[in-house]
């Protein structure tokens, strides 16, 4: 592979960049500090520099993932509290969808144990907080069953979270063989924690 100039001063920057490119075309088992510096043009003691290890490089692009995530999951409506909450499940099933490889990193536990680096954990805990905040929107309008916001955030996040790993490891069909699949799910889930039967809520917030 050619080497990639960077900027003097840049080379955090650029690592973060080229290491970002690799996994999304390879997966992070492609990640090698030493080989990312040689693509760089630069020494590896360079590079460690910047990244003790390269955990601590696989960690910086998961927390990227984690803030792409957020960012994407605060642009859904929140006016309706039914069409809020399938648009954060089609929204979350959609990044995992267009970014498999960097999302496999953001929830491989095994490569970035929960504790070891806590800005990721921060990042993770601040994509999950929109669909709680989300939930507990629909809580308050009287849309949902008044049920533990916890426990109700927890089973909203494994259906999307299952739903986007099955589609992605191929076991499911993709949104453009069906379109509809990720808003039927979660509307299943849905009909099963609104606060009244779905025939009396004529798609508004209040009962």
């Amino acid at each position: 592979m050619a080497r990639t100039a960077y900027h003097h001063g840049d080379l955090q920057q650029q690592a973060h960049e080229q290491a970002m490119t690799i996994v999304r075309e390879h997966g992070d088992s492609a990640i090698s500090l030493r080989a990312l510096a040689k693509q760089l043009g630069v020494s590896a003691p360079a590079l460690y520099r910047h990244f003790a290890d390269r955990e601590s490089l696989l960690a910086e692009l998961a927390i990227s993932g984690f803030q792409w995530l957020r960012q994407r999951l605060l642009k859904v409506d929140q006016r309706d509290s039914r069409q809020a909450l399938i648009g954060i499940g089609l929204t979350y099933v959609a990044f995992a969808q267009d970014e498999p490889n960097l999302y496999r990193l953001m929830f491989g536990g095994r490569v970035l144990p929960l504790g070891i680096h806590p800005r990721l954990d921060a990042a993770g805990k601040g994509a999950f907080q929109v669909l709680e905040d989300t939930i507990a929107n629909g809580r308050q309008r009287g849309y949902l069953k008044p049920a533990p916001l916890d426990l109700m955030t927890a089973t909203a996040w494994s259906l999307v979270h299952g739903l986007s790993q099955l589609s992605i490891d191929g076991h499911l069909p993709t949104a453009d063989v069906e379109p509809h699949l990720a808003e039927g799910v979660t509307s299943l889930l849905l009909d099963g924690a609104i606060a009244t039967p779905p025939h009396s809520q004529n798609n508004k917030d209040t009962p």
